[in-house]
């Protein structure tokens, strides 16, 4: 067990000391880099191809991958083992910034798209009709993942040994982000899933993630003591604060995700709404198309003002 040690234990934060710890471990570097050298790759072949991929949805995915090196390579996971506001930071960019965007940048689309049929077939295919993705796209189990993960690291043991062991620490990165990317991939509907979410889903499900959060926010903020003796017990000018730290992290939790889900629902509502506005339009367009009358040069409508007066009733004129 790699406890930590005095030795080990950052200066006071600052503007100047912060920035002189980085944390460039090559488990955590390689994979960042590899998912944007493997997406870049998918958005040359499409250009190759003559295709044009969404600028948009480039940036989006760019965006997620800095979110997850801000939160697992910058001084913001040197400091997230001594300053629970800190931690309470990064787990707000696993779960609430950076699965989105990555959601948002539809990778799985880009996949599907730029590799080869055979691939499609032998690989891509066969994981996303699969029964793991079947059940994980399910509405209830992306939502009790999210909400249950935090409840479950909190108050469990198993926050306070992330703190001491760096093994278990990159597994609570671990199961944060997987829940929170199987939660958001739907939410956000960029790519295709076994189980599409409808819109009154999505929202239903924003919502309710609302108490749940604010629950665990009350809970630790009301704690008479400091919850994890790995944050007491270290030297000054950490341990003394451990108490103020879990409150300010506390509110933090609160403020950060009630945010963070209302803009979300206002989004997925003005989505919603610009797809009915569309899809009324497309309705009408059809309505219009079969109401004319063909072969008539003019375009004119049944029942338009083109037709006989007399087939107007006199109660409408």
């Amino acid at each position: 067990m790699i406890e930590l040690a005095a030795t080990t234990v950052p200066p006071s934060l600052d503007a100047s000391s912060a920035w002189t710890h980085w944390q460039l471990d090559p488990l955590t570097v390689l994979p960042v880099v590899a998912a944007a050298v493997a997406y870049g790759a998918g958005v040359r072949r499409l250009a190759r191809a003559g295709h044009r991929w969404p600028r948009a949805r480039a940036v989006a995915f760019a965006s997620g991958l800095g979110a997850l090196a801000i939160a697992l390579v910058s001084p913001v996971d040197a400091y997230a083992d001594v300053s629970f506001p800190v931690h309470m930071a990064q787990h707000l960019l696993l779960t609430l910034v950076a699965p989105p965007l990555l959601a948002l940048g539809a990778p799985l689309t880009l996949a599907l798209r730029s590799t080869s049929s055979q691939a499609r077939r032998r690989f891509l295919l066969p994981v996303l009709h699969g029964r793991a993705a079947s059940f994980l796209s399910r509405p209830v189990v992306g939502w009790a993942l999210f909400v249950l993960v935090p409840f479950v690291v909190h108050l469990s043991p198993l926050f306070d040994a992330a703190l001491r062991n760096s093994v278990v620490h990159a597994f609570e990165h671990g199961l944060w982000l997987s829940a929170a990317l199987i939660y958001w991939w739907p939410i956000v509907g960029s790519d295709p899933t076994p189980r599409p979410m409808g819109y009154p889903a999505r929202l239903l499900s924003l919502f309710l993630v609302i108490p749940a959060q604010s629950f665990l926010a009350l809970a630790l903020y009301a704690a008479k003591a400091p919850l994890y003796p790995a944050y007491a017990g270290l030297p000054e000018p950490w341990g003394p604060n451990a108490l103020a730290g879990q409150q300010a992290a506390a509110v933090m939790m609160w403020l950060a995700g009630s945010f963070a889900m209302v803009a979300a629902l206002l989004l997925a509502a003005s989505a919603w709404k610009r797809e009915d506005d569309a899809r009324q339009r497309r309705q009408e367009e059809r309505e219009d198309r079969q109401a004319t009358r063909p072969g008539d040069p003019s375009g004119a409508v049944k029942g338009s003002p083109s037709d006989s007066q007399s087939s107007i009733p006199p109660s409408r004129l």
